[in-house]
């Protein structure tokens, strides 16, 4: 049974965070890819399309930022992003 778009959701901010624990500078990139493999999700082209629409609206929330480059698209998540001080607890 395939997991829905909620549990998905709650995946994605999990691994995203998860990814922010675990940075040591003062910025994290990430692909789609990247969050799917920490998220334990299938890397299938349409659960990765999944990703990037939730990826894209917490672009929108400016909870990150989006770096494209080409057909690449990286996440940034920088210090001074609220999810990142949540986060981290600064």
């Amino acid at each position: 049974m395939e997991p829905k778009y909620g549990d998905i959701e709650r995946c994605v901010y999990d691994a995203v965070c998860a990814l922010i624990r675990r940075a040591r500078g003062t910025c994290r990139t990430f692909t789609p890819k990247q969050v799917a493999r920490v998220a334990r999700l299938s890397t299938k082209p349409v659960t990765l399309s999944v990703i990037r629409y939730i990826l894209e609206k917490m672009v929108r929330e400016g909870q990150i930022q989006l770096y494209k480059k080409g057909r690449t698209y990286r996440y940034i998540v920088y210090n001074t992003s609220p999810l990142w001080k949540k986060v981290k607890g600064e």
